[in-house]
């Protein structure tokens, strides 16, 4: 009896309660909810279900809702009030679908080993630990928490890509996806260059975030720029081409001081590990040569007036005052103000949302986590950069080299956009460019699978050989 009682499968057990419970919980809330929070309950149910059967459509809908989601509510730089977006919802959803399937399918690991691991694990420990001794010195409300989950949404989606994704073709598949998704918001942007402002992603509300939408369309563009010169094919590249072009124009129209930052360091990137150099200096002197003549005025202005005083606004750095517009005068000032109090928190911070807004990664790391928390931070963005390029050293084959440097040459870019933006916790940069990474980790392991069989065939001849 006690070795059939331990034949029971506990896992069904359990599941049968948990269908009765959430059977009971549904039931008693069509009675008292309104009925489009049913109907939304009765969506996500559904999602839940068909992921958790097929869970690649789990990707396929985050490739779509990343930039065409709408965003609700509203929230103040300090913290206060919250918003959510559709694509918030659907990773819930899609997480909880997830995790279910990896308790009962073993073979599917919660979190698959990657070389990024342990930098991301200790980055978001610290997130956490930080932004919890924040709250204990009444800094920060539960808000600061929420601020972390968002972060960890985006190594989510990073793990559910290495998780259900494992061939080269899938890869290629969804990297379409995504190009066909940056087309469709660059051609939105291109609708909004005749309105005169400037240009924001989708459904961002009236004021919009264009340096976001700068710091997205530059990554973007790289792995199209990536793809363009290993491409062996007529076709695509034209597409490409044609992408780039388009790409080129909105990101202009954004006035987005911060991406045109990236955009040089992205190109050099390119001109240091790609063949194809001479191409590539020609092609940026005629672009140079040409630019007094095709840039918009507005664009002439946006840069130049960056180096000009309004009333009312200057930067002082030493003895010197610093000739600079309201904008850029601001952050010099918020960032000499993050070196002035980060003496009272020096090693752990003020916890994410414990200080007031600051419009540059690098010191709001600096402020929020501390100094402990910038080293964490600065050593994950190491092991990106080192994996980035240790995948394209590896492998000869063109698309995974095409597409590896082109992540690369759009992470550098970020690099610098961050320099006057929160480029690392962004929501429609981040979930884009983990997608992105989590894809690169796929090649890589296909890659590293096909050396090492190489690598054994080429062992057993030689002992054949010697025998």
């Amino acid at each position: 009896m006690a070795n059939g009682a331990k034949q029971i499968d506990i896992t069904l057990i359990i599941m049968l309660i948990g269908i009765l419970l959430v059977g009971c919980v549904v039931g008693f809330a069509i009675t008292k909810a309104m009925p489009i929070l049913v109907l939304a309950g009765v969506i996500g149910l559904l999602i839940f279900i068909v992921s958790f059967v097929w869970p690649p459509i789990a990707l396929y809908l985050l490739v779509f809702s990343m930039l065409l989601s709408p965003e609700f509510g509203a929230r103040e730089t300090q913290g206060s009030g919250f918003t959510i977006r559709i694509d918030d919802l659907l990773l819930v959803i899609l997480s909880f679908s997830w995790l279910a399937r990896s308790a009962i399918k073993k073979e599917f690991g919660i979190f698959p080993k990657t070389p990024l691991n342990t930098a991301i694990a200790a980055y978001i420990l610290l997130c956490l630990f930080s932004t919890i001794m924040g709250g204990i010195y009444g800094k920060i409300n539960v808000v600061g928490l929420f601020f972390v989950l968002k972060y960890f949404e985006y190594f989510i989606v990073f793990f559910m890509v290495v998780n259900f994704i494992n061939t080269k073709e899938q890869v290629k598949t969804f990297v379409v996806l995504l190009l066909i998704t940056c087309a469709i918001t660059s051609l939105i942007g291109i609708c909004q260059i005749p309105a005169g402002e400037r240009v924001t992603a989708p459904f961002e509300g009236e004021a919009g975030e264009p340096g976001t939408f700068g710091g997205y369309l530059i990554m973007m563009m790289s792995v199209s720029i990536g793809l363009f010169l290993t491409s062996e094919s007529r076709r695509p590249k034209i597409i490409l081409a044609v992408l780039i072009v388009i790409n080129i124009i909105v990101i202009m129209a954004t006035e987005s001081r911060a991406s045109w930052m990236g955009l040089p360091f992205m190109y050099l990137t390119f001109i240091v590990l790609n063949k194809k150099k001479l191409l590539l200096i020609g092609a940026m002197v005629v672009l140079l040569a040409a630019s007094p003549f095709i840039l918009p005025k507005n664009v002439t202005d946006r840069f130049s007036g960056t180096f000009e005083t309004e009333k009312g606004y200057q930067a002082k750095i030493g003895n010197k005052n610093l000739a600079l517009d309201s904008s850029a005068t601001l952050r010099v000032l918020s960032w000499q103000g993050v070196l002035k109090d980060l003496k009272f928190h020096p090693i752990l911070g003020y916890g994410i949302t414990g200080y007031w807004f600051i419009d540059a990664q690098y010191f709001r790391t600096l402020i929020e986590l501390g100094i402990l928390g910038l080293c964490v931070y600065l050593y994950l963005m190491y092991q990106i950069f080192r994996f980035l390029l240790q995948t394209y050293h590896m492998s000869d084959d063109n698309y995974v080299r095409g597409l590896t440097m082109g992540v690369l040459a759009g992470f550098i870019s970020l690099l610098l956009h961050s320099i006057g933006s929160n480029t690392f916790i962004i929501v429609r940069i981040m979930e884009p460019f983990w997608f992105l990474m989590g894809l690169v980790v796929v090649l890589y392991n296909i890659e590293t699978v096909k050396q090492n069989k190489l690598q054994s065939e080429a062992l057993k001849i030689h002992e054949n050989v010697a025998n």
